[in-house]
């Protein structure tokens, strides 16, 4: 049940925002408030909730594109890099930022989070090593990922522009692995 409600949460998230009540999730399930809160003690913990699992799912895809031998380095980064497109309701990441102005203790987890690139960094310094890689600050490259990330994923940029998260990740990565530069010869 308690899985449901977060599974639940994420969605309201979704359509809503972070600014969702209480009261729209226990009409979304079908239950009752008190049966919400005899499972979460308040939205702050919900909201913990849905951070924790967003992470261990996150942590878990990222476990098993490190893991696979048939990927190539740069292949483990576009993958990983594409992770929030092939899980729907990972795409919701975009209403995360809402957190930062209602709920800046649980923000300040997220941005922990984003920051965090142990696996990335360790595939780039692999990438340095084998020569598929040219040297570049890390720092500002996980910055500009980051809020690529989180403004391509707005919805509204997307329906705009009449693009999918999935597409508008593909060419955000294409282009910070590839650039703009047409090099002799293509």
């Amino acid at each position: 049940m308690r899985m449901r409600m977060i599974q639940a949460a994420i969605e309201e998230t979704g359509e809503k925002g972070i600014k969702f009540t209480m009261n729209d999730l226990a009409r979304r399930l079908g239950v009752s408030k008190r049966t919400l809160y005899e499972n979460f003690s308040s939205k702050e913990e919900l909201i913990d909730a849905i951070i924790e699992h967003f992470f261990t799912t996150m942590k878990e895809k990222e476990k098993d594109i490190i893991n696979n031998p048939n990927l190539s380095t740069m292949e483990k980064l576009k993958e990983i890099a594409m992770i929030l497109p092939n899980s729907p309701r990972l795409m919701y990441i975009s209403r995360f930022y809402e957190m930062k102005q209602y709920y800046p203790k649980q923000w300040e987890k997220v941005e922990k989070w984003l920051y965090e690139w142990e696996p990335e960094e360790g595939l780039i310094k692999e990438g340095l090593r084998n020569g598929q890689l040219r040297k570049a600050n890390t720092i500002i490259l996980r910055k500009m990922v980051i809020e690529s990330i989180m403004s391509l994923a707005e919805r509204s940029f997307l329906m705009k522009n009449n693009i999918t998260l999935k597409e508008a990740l593909h060419s955000m990565v294409d282009i910070i692995l590839h650039g703009l530069v047409i090099e002799k010869g293509e």
